[in-house]
């Protein structure tokens, strides 16, 4: 696997662990990935800056920061699944 994707599956685990993410770390990733996975990797930036922009919203609102993370989750599902499944790529 591409060490770009190892940062996005690290973001995604941190915020899954009870971490939080700021808004500068997820625009500073940049990945590289074909057709599904790259689909799959953009959906999980944008649920990442979603993550990272309610913060605020989320210490208020434990429902919505459940909401948040297992969103994260399956993004995070769908990215380790479409690895897994290319025969081209390191597995995770």
């Amino acid at each position: 696997m591409m060490p770009d994707i190892k940062e996005v599956i690290g973001l995604l685990m941190r915020a899954l662990g009870g971490g939080e993410v700021t808004q500068a770390e997820v625009l500073d990733l940049d990945f590289e990935a074909d057709s599904e996975l790259l689909a799959a990797l953009n959906d999980a930036y944008i649920k990442l800056l979603e993550f990272a922009h309610d913060r605020e919203l989320r210490s208020a609102d434990p429902g919505l920061a459940e909401q948040q993370r297992a969103d994260l989750q399956r993004a995070l599902n769908r990215i380790t699944a479409l690895c897994d499944s290319a025969p081209s790529r390191s597995k995770l």
